[in-house]
């Protein structure tokens, strides 16, 4: 009977270890099931997240390159008539009445774009850019800041909007802006036209209507 009862015994301590080995063998197996799931779900979320975040930022940029690109057409226009533009402010012009309705109408595009368009650009130097473009506009045309050297007027608009017209460029080319330089003094001694300290290999190419 001892020997029965030692094997009844043994039998039984075998089941109970077999039984908790199996126990926690399965709790084991879920609690890496879960993690696995948790893990997934937590790669899922983040992928979705850098998703949504790519996204937003392809779709900033492309309405800032679209905005850019209607401002540009703006600039061209106005640029065709700069010569005009010290006529704004004088009774009779040195140019045509018709040459002066025309620039006038084209810088007043160029400010409503200011009002419209910019606001769909999120840089900063390209906003403070263009706004300082419309202020020289004004100051040549409206308030004649810089009178008694009408082409160096001129001139010193027009190098300033072939710098905001290359920042720009570079806007919708996703490429680094010009740097920072400061806006021409339009009352100043000397005839020599402001130029940005740099500037694009093409900035005198006749073929690009500098």
């Amino acid at each position: 009977m001892s020997s029965w009862g030692d094997l009844a015994g043994q039998t039984a301590s075998a089941l109970v270890g077999t039984l908790a080995g199996g126990a926690i063998a399965v709790h084991v197996a879920r609690w890496q099931t879960a993690r696995t799931i948790e893990a997934q779900a937590e790669l899922a979320a983040s992928q979705e997240a850098a998703n949504s975040a790519l996204a937003r930022r392809q779709w900033t940029q492309q309405r800032s390159a679209e905005a850019a690109q209607r401002l540009l057409e703006r600039l061209a226009e106005l640029c065709a008539w700069l010569p005009s533009l010290p006529d704004l402010g004088l009774e009779e012009p040195e140019l045509s009445l018709r040459a002066r309705e025309h620039c006038a109408a084209a810088l007043n595009s160029v400010r409503h774009g200011m009002q419209t368009d910019l606001l769909s650009i999120g840089d900063d130097h390209v906003r403070a850019r263009y706004r300082t473009l419309v202020r020289l506009c004004f100051d040549v045309g409206w308030r004649g800041v810089g009178q008694g050297n009408r082409e160096r007027q001129v001139r010193d608009v027009r190098g300033y909007l072939r710098y905001v017209q290359f920042t720009l460029e570079a806007l919708i080319d996703g490429s680094p802006l010009p740097d920072d330089c400061e806006a021409p003094v339009l009352e100043r001694s000397g005839s020599a036209p402001w130029l940005p300290p740099v500037v694009p290999w093409y900035w005198r190419d006749p073929a690009d209507g500098s």
